[in-house]
Order: C-alpha cells, then structure tokens, then sequence
C-alpha cells in the first residue's frame, strides 16, 4: 500500500505546475481592467491575481494604450488601448487618484458602452466615483473607500451609499469597499461565475482568508463616528502647521489617533481651534476642557483632544480619543 501511495505521490509531483496567467487566445472567461493615470496598484492587482487563479484571461486598457502611472508612481504599460480591446465578460474599474478619470469622457463612454455586453461590472474602492459618473449606478447600491463614503452619497444622490458591507451586489453591478476588499469582491465574483467551491480553491492558492458571507468591515471601527472632515473643515488649521499621524488603531468600541505636529502655534490654542472645529459641526456637546459627547447608534460617544510635549515649543504630539459607550 505505501508503495502505491509513493507512485501515486510521485505522479501527481510530475504534472505540471498550475499557471494562473498563462496567455489565452480564446479564454473561457475575459476580464477587463480599466487603467488610468493615479490608479491604486492593490485596487488592480489584488483582483488580477484573483481572476488569473481563477483561469480567467484578464486585459487592461487604457484610453490609447500607453503606460500610465499610478498612484505611488509605477509604471504600468495596459495590453490595449479602448479602440482595440477585445470583448469583456467582466468589466473592472479600479480605484485610487480618480478625480481626473472620473470626468473623462472617453473612460466614461467607455464603460457605459463596454457595461452592455459584459456579465458583470465589478469597481473597486474608489472606483465607485468613475462607475457612477456614468449613471449606471443610479438607483442602485453601493460601497467605498471607508473615508470617502459621505462624500459619495454627497456627489451621486440618486445612488443607495451603504457602509456597513465588504462589497455590494446589485446583480449585474458590484461594487468593493477600500483597497483588499476588491480582492474579496473579485472571489465574490469568481464564485458567481464558477461557484463558490472555485472561489474558495482560489483563495486558498492565494493564501487568502476570504469570508464569503463578507468578513471584516473597515467602516464598522469606531472611528465612524467621528465625521473627520466635517470636524476638519471648521478647523482654523495653523498654516506652518505640519501633522505626521503614526498611530491610527482601534475596534468597534474605541479609536484613537496620535499626531505628531510641528508648527509656531502654542499646544493650547491647537486644543482651543480644534474644539471651535468640533462646534462647528453641531453633532457634539461640551463636556469639559476639551472632551466632547454625542448620541449615535443610540449609543454615547466621547472625543476628547490632548496634547504631549516634544523637544520645544514648536514640537509636540496631539492625541485624539474616542469611545463608544455601549448601546442602551
């Protein structure tokens, strides 16, 4: 019996290794990514690999094909151009840097044309913007990059924002929160076309803890409570002031995020600007020198704001702190 299993063993080590980006002429399945200049390299890499495990034959196009660079700077030359890219069954439109791409009329066409004929439209992080620029979000529902959700619903109004998800499914049109989750909405994907077994042996390849039913939710932390840039925008920010965040941690209960600042302006009038900030939003009440309550999800909400010194006047850290009572 062993020596079956030897010769079994030995069998199996002699085919030949799985090649998840071998090139296909006619693949079963065709993938197309939609690049740009600002593109985020995990928004269309991490589902590349996704579709490529998957066996499908993926393609990236460009308005006319040369290289663009992406967000951090890389250098990245698409397969095609729009006028010769070959016919998608899945269309996808990554994130990053899109307030260029997003009012560009030849991506926008592109996409509406090219969503026709496609099975599935899938967008990533902040894709979502170039999707609903197109209008074929309208009435539909959708997700984002955690930051810039408000800002989502604030720009497309006729779109359903959610935030409480990895991706959303509208059937047709599917839409991924930040930056890894479109790998998970890629899988989502791949288990749509191929079942959820496939998926899974994809994830498994990719050493990927995917959670089908959604898994970790980014905009589910506490920091969700503190609406940062309706707080920032009342803020009088020093104009010398330099800010370098080295810790921003927290759960679903509490969040907190350490600054360390370099500015003329004295630690005590930072706290006192910050606190005309958070005023200005009118969603927190005073509750002492520089700690600030609110009622959410129906629970209670503290923030409050500190300062450490540094080396000098000019340098020290500002903490930030919030904590989410539980609810009642």
């Amino acid at each position: 019996m062993r020596r079956y299993l030897l010769v079994l063993v030995a069998m199996l080590s002699a085919l030949p290794a799985f090649a998840a980006h071998e090139p296909m002429s006619d693949p079963p399945v065709r993938v197309g990514i939609v690049m740009f200049d600002g593109v985020q390299i995990i928004d269309f890499a991490g589902p590349y690999e996704v579709f490529g495990n998957a066996g499908f034959g993926v393609v990236t196009v460009s308005p006319d094909g040369k290289p663009v660079t992406t967000a951090m700077g890389l250098k990245v030359t698409p397969d095609a151009s729009f006028a010769n890219a070959p016919p998608f069954d899945v269309l996808m439109i990554p994130g990053g840097d899109v307030a260029d791409a997003q009012r560009d009329p030849r991506i926008l066409d592109f996409i509406r044309q090219r969503s026709v004929p496609a099975k599935q439209v899938l967008s990533i992080c902040t894709g979502a913007f170039i999707l609903g620029a197109t209008g074929l979000l309208d009435g539909d529902k959708a997700t984002t990059f955690t930051p810039r959700i408000d800002e989502l619903a604030k720009a497309f109004p006729k779109i359903q924002v959610i935030r409480d998800v990895r991706w959303a499914d509208n059937g047709k049109l599917v839409t991924s929160a930040g930056l890894s989750s479109g790998i998970d909405a890629a899988l989502h994907v791949v288990a749509k076309i191929r079942g959820t077994d496939e998926a899974r042996t994809v994830a498994l390849r990719l050493e990927y803890d995917w959670k089908p039913d959604g898994g970790f939710v980014r905009s589910r932390l506490a920091d969700r409570y503190l609406t940062k840039q309706q707080v920032q925008a009342g803020v009088d920010w020093p104009k010398d002031a330099k800010f370098d965040e080295y810790v921003s941690v927290g759960d679903l209960d509490k969040w907190e995020t350490h600054y360390h600042v370099h500015t003329a302006t004295p630690a005590a009038e930072m706290l006192d600007r910050l606190d005309v900030g958070v005023r200005k939003t009118g969603l927190w009440k005073a509750a002492g020198p520089h700690r600030w309550t609110s009622r959410q999800e129906n629970r209670d909400v503290t923030l409050s704001f500190a300062t450490r010194p540094g080396v000098d006047a000019s340098h020290y850290d500002l903490d930030m702190v919030l904590v989410a009572a539980p609810s009642h």
